[in-house]
């Protein structure tokens, strides 16, 4: 074939795809709109009444809520600490009641926080609790029996909320609050405190129950409670048609348990989900620190951040990865 006819076929091309890009723009083409959910691991503001952070711990690692793309970005962690106060003859043991002063609420909004689970075994810490919608005010609070919905152009998220730890999972009670939520959401996220206190690894009863719910079409399980990052594995249904992403625990993320590595270090995940799937994922290691004499999040150094991913089992998540 000569010169001529290779610049003809070209040009002709050329033309081609002009004409294709020309009748997609005209036609309002666009982008496949997009979700983005931010997890975080365990938040503890206060003991006994005293605010553990006085002031703005997030550094860098604060949350941007508007996307470059414009789309928002719901982060969520687990709240440890109902806000109110400890008043009366109430008997604990001190230090392990976590009630906080309402004006931590502060904190959260200033690590861009825009829903907490309020479902764990310290909701009733305070003898006198705070409405949280004026507490928390711009903050979204998930409360056990009353799902979160959230909506976007690219569809329906619903949040579930159980608690485990005081009380035994009632399976069957989830699995039918799971039927009914799938029929009205595109994502479904259920949140579980679960677990063992600093364990490294899931039970194999929660990895059962994990199974169970992934059965059941949900897309992603977080989990929180151990205080310490677990391995996350993808799972999949009995029948081949579904897989789930479950975060076992996440870690901490903002509280005073500095005592060990494993207890500083942490992670926020982001998911991002087009048509009800995910459609990208990231991981953004965290290290809890003692910055001027006052606890502080930061990114970790090398060393560190090759221990969060393998306890994590990031490589593992991002190699079956679809």
């Amino acid at each position: 074939m000569d010169t001529g006819v290779h610049f003809r076929i070209s040009l002709i091309c050329l033309a081609l795809g002009g004409v294709i890009l020309f009748s997609l723009l005209q036609g309002g083409f666009q982008v496949e709109p997009t979700l983005t959910i931010t997890l975080g691991g365990d938040v503890i503001l206060g003991r006994d009444d005293q605010a553990i952070f006085t002031e703005d711990p997030w550094g860098g690692m604060a949350q941007t809520q508007t996307l470059p793309d414009g789309s928002h970005n719901w982060f969520l962690v687990n709240l440890e600490s109902p806000l109110g106060s400890v008043a009366g003859t109430k008997v604990t043991r001190k230090g392990y009641n976590l009630c906080a002063p309402p004006e931590v609420a502060e904190i959260l909004k200033m690590g861009g926080v825009g829903l907490v689970s309020a479902v764990n075994n310290h909701q009733g810490d305070c003898t006198e609790t705070v409405e949280p919608s004026q507490a928390l005010a711009g903050i979204v609070p998930i409360f056990e029996g009353q799902p979160a919905f959230l909506e976007s152009p690219a569809g329906t998220v619903a949040i579930l909320a159980v608690d485990a730890v005081s009380k035994p999972l009632d399976m069957a009670a989830l699995l039918a609050s799971v039927a009914d939520l799938k029929a009205k959401s595109d994502v479904l996220i259920v949140s579980l405190h679960w677990g063992v206190e600093y364990a490294g690894e899931p039970t194999p009863f929660q990895r059962d129950q994990a199974r169970q719910l992934a059965n059941a079409g949900v897309d992603v399980l977080w989990g929180h409670h151990p205080h310490v990052l677990q391995p996350a594995e993808w799972v999949e249904s009995e029948d081949g048609n579904h897989r789930m992403l479950a975060f076992y625990s996440l870690g901490n993320l903002l509280t005073d348990q500095s005592m060990t590595y494993e207890m500083r270090h942490s992670a926020l995940i982001q998911l991002q989900f087009q048509e009800g799937e995910i459609s990208q994922l990231s991981l953004r290691p965290l290290v809890l620190t003692q910055k001027d004499g006052r606890l502080a999040l930061a990114s970790p150094d090398e060393e560190e951040v090759i221990q969060i991913n393998k306890r994590l089992g990031w490589a593992e998540i991002l190699e079956s990865f679809p």
